[in-house]
């Protein structure tokens, strides 16, 4: 029997050194912290003082109020609770006549545990300086006849939910001020549709106090982003998906929304007629379009920023020359359309007086590569390279010359387009510009003529004689 013990002693030096041990202690750790939490954790350091029906516990429970069933207390604060979770079930076990309930300045406090039965009689729940917690699930409160506030100012709450405003029969106001509502991952996207004067807007008192905290929307009003998401779900085309990527205000503080449109991949032929207020970019990638006309000449599509028409069945943008959208787009994408050429000149001149203009797609088109359209082509590109983000794509349509199939234009030799025999093209604008020269360069040699010829002569030129 005496070799069992050594065996014993021997077994636990092997597992102190060895790396089971610490994952057995892990697990026991990790056991430890999801173990229900429980009202006599912390019991060491608490501190409880009770006024008559009032008491006032701070750091935890007393060993004493945790002990039986304490009718004789109605209201009751707890300050400074230091665990992560709260057991609400046991609370009511323990005291089932609150009629008063707070929380105050719980900084660990993260999640509540259990659920207030229907026998509870709580008519206000107050819960103030927990930052640590995010959301309030509905389940808690869903069965308190009695409730008829909740005062949950003050506290790091992001989400609620619509049972936590409608679960309790007897609710009639709740505060939610001075919370970090996250705006911007929908958690609130129900309030939004609710109606303005509905039951659950009427109840929220200080509705048209809460601010979105979140970095989208940091700053932001709650109440008018959750309008613009309203207007923008109201009005988001079928069957597009619209989302809200940003606000802004404008120098007299009305918030500006700024909306993304995405028909992309749509089987669409025609783009949308109408778009949600506020729209800034519109998606219309992979769909059936063949022509840009109802997008230039729609009304509502005159504030748009960003227009992406990528992999469509695009073969010509002339209706874009002298349109108002053309002088003040940012962002236009034509990649994976069927255009051989462009308005060069109309080009040029709106992205010689385009002050927002950031990035313009054209690759992976079936480019014309001839003498007549490259030469031109070629010096836009090049004269506006920094807008023109993908030049390594923008290539001679694929044919059976070597010299220029799929060859990059911005780069390619105009030898390899204009041969020996072709002439290089000279531009309407040019023609007119010779024209023009010519006319002063004659006006200039017959003023030349008239006064050498007065200065030997004396005569006055036979224009001057006719004068008057």
């Amino acid at each position: 029997m005496r070799g069992i013990p050594d065996a014993l002693v021997l077994f636990s030096v092997v597992t102190v050194v060895t790396p089971g041990f610490q994952f057995r202690a892990r697990n026991a750790s990790d056991a430890a912290v999801s173990k229900p939490c429980s009202l006599g954790e912390y019991t060491a350091k608490a501190q409880c003082m009770q006024s008559q029906y009032r008491l006032v516990c701070k750091d935890g429970f007393a060993s004493y109020w945790i002990r039986g069933i304490k009718r004789d207390i109605t209201h009751l604060r707890l300050q400074n609770w230091p665990g992560e979770c709260f057991n609400v079930a046991r609370l009511q076990y323990h005291y089932p006549e609150l009629v008063l309930l707070e929380f105050i300045n719980s900084t660990s406090l993260k999640s509540f545990k259990g659920q207030f039965s229907a026998m509870n009689k709580i008519e206000k729940l107050a819960l103030h300086g927990l930052m640590a917690l995010w959301e309030l699930t509905p389940e808690i409160v869903s069965d308190m006849p009695a409730l008829r506030e909740m005062d949950l100012r003050g506290n790091s709450l992001r989400h609620i939910k619509s049972p936590l405003l409608t679960g309790p029969r007897s609710l009639e106001r709740i505060y939610f001020a001075g919370n970090s509502w996250d705006c911007s991952d929908g958690g609130l996207d129900w309030l939004a549709m609710e109606n303005e004067n509905g039951t659950i807007r009427r109840k929220i008192v200080d509705y048209d106090e809460l601010v979105c905290h979140q970095q989208l929307y940091r700053g932001k009003p709650l109440n008018k982003v959750m309008d613009i998401i309203r207007t923008m779900r109201q009005t988001c085309p079928e069957p597009c998906e619209c989302t809200m990527t940003h606000v802004v205000s404008d120098s007299a503080g009305a918030v500006i929304p700024l909306i993304t449109v995405d028909c992309s991949n749509r089987q669409l032929e025609n783009p949308p007629s109408e778009l949600p207020p506020g729209t800034t970019t519109l998606r219309l990638e992979g769909n059936k379009l063949n022509t840009i006309r109802a997008i230039v000449h729609n009304p509502q599509y005159k504030k748009l920023a960003d227009l992406y028409l990528d992999n469509n069945s695009i073969s010509a943008v002339k209706e874009l020359e002298g349109t108002e959208w053309f002088s003040t787009f940012r962002v236009l994408s034509l990649r994976g359309n069927l255009l051989k050429q462009i308005p060069v000149y109309a080009f040029d001149k709106a992205f010689q007086y385009n002050n927002n203009i950031m990035h313009v797609f054209l690759g992976d088109n079936p480019w014309r590569c001839d003498c007549h359209y490259i030469p031109r082509f070629q010096s836009l590109l090049l004269k506006y390279k920094r807008v023109i983000r993908d030049l390594n794509d923008i290539r001679c349509s694929k044919s059976s010359d070597k010299k220029t199939s799929l060859i990059q234009i911005s780069t390619i030799p105009l030898g390899n387009i204009c041969g020996n025999d072709d002439v290089m093209p000279i531009s309407p604008i040019n023609i007119v510009n010779l024209v023009l020269l010519s006319l002063i360069l004659l006006v200039i040699g017959r003023f030349l003529y008239d006064w050498q010829n007065f200065k030997n002569t004396g005569e006055l030129p036979w224009l001057s004689s006719i004068l008057p």
